[in-house]
Order: structure tokens, then C-alpha cells, then sequence
């Protein structure tokens, strides 16, 4: 995995760095960690086509999109700051099935008390493995409604 791109000024984006690192580990192994330690419960995650809003409603969405991609991995490449509450995550999500594929990804994640509070992912619904399963679970609109 190459090196992440990161210049955190404070110590409060040192440990949002440490949270998106968090993020990135879970979301690849644990998702139902990843949804428990990274985001507050009634976090409200925005992408292209749809949103979810609490762990409940997440949880769900994000164990149909591994149920239809198993093999589904994240790779941050870049982190920026804005300010101490916000990080903003150019990434890449990558299936272990087709080495050649990669969906780029901008997630623009808000964070309060060490959790993620509000999590704007812009993505390509089409070109990301496993989303389908989650057409059930999730609610319309998102960004880009």
C-alpha cells in the first residue's frame, strides 16, 4: 500500500488522521467496527444516489455491499485538512477478485468527539462493486438527487 498524503497541523487533525487510518482498516476487515468506532450513532452519510442515517440504517447498507463484493478494499491516498473537524479523503475502493479494478472516491467526513458525524461521499454508483445489493436499504437521494 503506498504512503498516504498527510500534513496534519494540529492535534486535532493528527487524530482525525488517525481516525481516516481507523476507517480505512475497518471498512476493509470489520465493517460493523468500522461502523461502531468511526462513526457517531446518529451519523448521517451522504453519497451519489442515496443516504443512510444512524448505525442501524448504515450497518445495513454496508453488509449488502459486502455481501455482493466480498472482496471489496479501500485505499486512502490522500487526506486534507480543513480546519480541526473536517478531513477530506481522495481514495480508491479496489476488489480483490479483478486486480485491474479501481473506483476513485471523495469523501468529505465531518468529525466531532473522535467520531465521524456526517460522511459526504461522492462516487460512482455504477462503477462501485456490490452497491446494488444495497438499492433496499438505502434512503433516495444522497448527493446529486
Amino acid at each position: 500500500m503506498p504512503d498516504i498524503q498527510a500534513a496534519p497541523q494540529t492535534a486535532a487533525q493528527r487524530a482525525n488522521l488517525a481516525l481516516v487510518l481507523h476507517w480505512q482498516a475497518t471498512y476493509n476487515d470489520q465493517v460493523a467496527r468500522m461502523v461502531g468506532d468511526c462513526y457517531a450513532p446518529d451519523a448521517h452519510v451522504q453519497f451519489t444516489g442515496g443516504e443512510a442515517r444512524g448505525h442501524e440504517q448504515f450497518l445495513k447498507v454496508e453488509n449488502a455491499v459486502v455481501a455482493g463484493c466480498p472482496g471489496r478494499r479501500m485505499r486512502v491516498d490522500r487526506v486534507l485538512f480543513s480546519g480541526d473537524d473536517t478531513a477530506v479523503v481522495e481514495a480508491v475502493v479496489l476488489d480483490s477478485a479483478r486486480p485491474d479494478y479501481f473506483s476513485p472516491f471523495c469523501a468529505i467526513l465531518v468529525i466531532r468527539d473522535g467520531r465521524i458525524v456526517q460522511d459526504r461521499t461522492y462516487l460512482d454508483p455504477a462503477n462501485w462493486p456490490g452497491i446494488e445489493r444495497a438499492a433496499e436499504f438505502v434512503t433516495p437521494g444522497g448527493l446529486g438527487a
